[in-house]
C-alpha cells in the first residue's frame, strides 16, 4: 500500500501529517518552558532558542541574474534588480559554544525593498523576503511527531521516574541523534562554507518546488586572523571584510522527481543539478559595533516572510510557522523589545563605517 502511495505522489504537492498543529503548540510548550529555566533565573536578556551565537550580522547586496530563462522569472527572481539585505551568520546550539566545537554553522538572510505582498507580513510593515539556510543539506527528522520526542528528551530536566520514558524516546530517536551528530561541524571562518536550506519551496505555480543553495566564491581572498579564542569565527569574519568582499552564488534545486525528492522528508538528499539564479555581494564593511551586535540579535527571520510564489513546503516548514512566529514573539515580550523589521533608503550601501573608524586587528594567537 505504501509503495503505491509512493507512485501516486506529485511533483510540488504536499502531504500534510495529522495534528501537525498539535504538534507545533506541543513543540511551542517546551521551547518556553527550557527558554524560561536558561534566562529567567539569571535575569538576563533571552537569545534565540536555536542560532543564539551571532558570528555577524552583515550588509549584503542580492543581485538576480541577468538574462534568466522565462522558467525561472518568478516571483523574487522576476526582477531584473538588485536588493539591499542583511545576512546573519551563527552558530547553531541552544547553549552558546565556543566556536572550536562541533556546531551546526546558520546562514539567515533578510532582502528588503521586495515588491509585492508576502504570505506572513511583519506588523511593523516592511518589504523584506527572508531566507533560512544551514550547513547541511538535509534535515535531522523525517517527521515532526518524531522531532518532538526527541525534542522532549533533550530540553525537559530529568525528574524522578522519567528515566526509563526518556531512554525509550531515546532509543527511538536514535538515526535523529546520529544525523544531528553528522550535521555539526568544525569551521574555520563563516565565509568558506556552503548553506542550504534542507527544506523546500514552492517556485511559481503549485507544479515546483525546489530547495536553495548558497555556494561562496573560489575567487573569494579570506583572512585568518584567529583560530583560538571562543569567538575566532567573528574575529576572521571582521579581519576579513576589513580588505576584501566576498561573494556567494545563489542556487535553486528543482524537483525532479516526487518520490526520490519528497517534500515531505527533508532528510533525503536531493541530486537534482543546481541552477544559478542570484549572486550575493558582502561589501567591505565594519560590522561589530555594539550597536549593529545588538541589531542583529533582535532581528527575527521567518521564512514565511516570502512571497506566495516561494511559498515554504514539507512538514517541517508548515510547523514552522506558528513555532517562529510565537517564539520570537516571546523573546521580543521577555526581552521588552519591539518587533521591528528593518528598511533600507537609497544611502544603505553608503554607511559601511569604513571611514568612521580606526580599527585594529586582533593579534595572531
Amino acid at each position: 500500500m505504501e509503495a503505491k502511495a509512493k507512485n501516486k505522489m506529485i511533483i510540488g504537492k504536499e502531504y500534510s501529517e495529522k495534528n501537525e498543529e498539535k504538534i507545533a503548540d506541543k513543540i511551542i510548550q517546551l521551547l518556553q518552558k527550557q527558554m524560561f529555566r536558561l534566562y529567567e533565573k539569571k535575569n538576563e536578556k533571552q537569545l534565540r532558542q536555536i542560532h543564539p551565537k551571532m558570528n555577524g550580522c552583515v550588509k549584503a547586496e542580492f543581485i538576480i541574474e541577468k538574462n534568466l530563462s522565462e522558467d525561472f522569472k518568478t516571483g523574487l527572481f522576476n526582477n531584473n534588480a538588485s536588493f539591499p539585505a542583511w545576512i546573519r551568520f551563527s552558530n547553531g546550539d541552544t547553549k552558546p559554544l565556543p566556536d572550536w566545537k562541533k556546531d551546526i554553522r546558520g546562514f539567515a538572510i533578510k532582502i528588503m525593498n521586495v515588491p509585492g505582498e508576502k504570505i506572513v507580513e511583519s506588523k511593523t510593515g516592511g518589504g523584506n523576503h527572508d531566507f533560512i539556510l544551514m550547513n547541511t543539506k538535509n534535515f535531522v527528522s523525517k517527521k515532526v511527531k518524531h522531532f518532538y520526542r526527541i525534542l522532549k528528551v533533550v530540553t525537559v530536566p530529568y525528574k524522578p521516574g522519567s528515566f526509563f520514558p526518556k531512554l525509550f524516546s531515546l532509543l527511538g530517536s536514535i538515526p535523529i541523534l546520529v544525523r544531528a551528530t553528522k550535521a555539526k561541524i568544525k569551521c574555520n571562518h563563516p565565509f568558506e562554507m556552503e548553506y542550504f536550506s534542507t527544506v523546500p519551496y514552492r517556485f511559481g505555480d503549485e507544479t515546483k518546488a525546489v530547495k536553495y543553495a548558497v555556494i561562496p566564491s573560489d575567487k573569494n581572498k579570506l583572512e585568518y586572523t584567529d583560530k583560538k579564542s571562543a569567538d575566532f569565527l567573528r574575529a576572521n569574519m571582521v579581519a576579513t571584510l576589513l580588505k576584501h568582499e566576498i561573494w556567494y552564488d545563489f542556487f535553486i534545486q528543482l524537483q525532479t522527481d516526487a518520490v526520490k525528492m519528497p517534500i515531505e522528508d527533508p532528510t533525503v538528499v536531493w541530486d537534482s543539478p543546481f541552477i544559478k539564479l542570484a549572486t550575493i555581494r558582502i561589501p567591505t564593511q565594519i560590522f561589530d559595533s555594539p550597536e549593529q551586535n545588538e541589531f542583529g540579535d533582535n532581528l527575527s527571520f521567518n521564512p514565511w516572510h516570502a512571497l506566495p510564489q516561494h511559498r515554504p513546503l514539507g512538514n517541517f516548514n508548515r510547523v514552522r510557522k506558528k513555532i517562529y512566529e510565537q517564539m520570537y514573539a516571546f523573546r521580543h515580550k521577555y526581552n521588552r523589545i519591539k518587533d521591528v523589521e528593518p528598511a533600507a533608503t537609497n544611502d544603505f550601501f553608503n554607511n559601511t563605517n569604513m571611514n568612521q573608524y580606526e580599527y585594529k586587528q586582533p593579534a595572531n594567537n
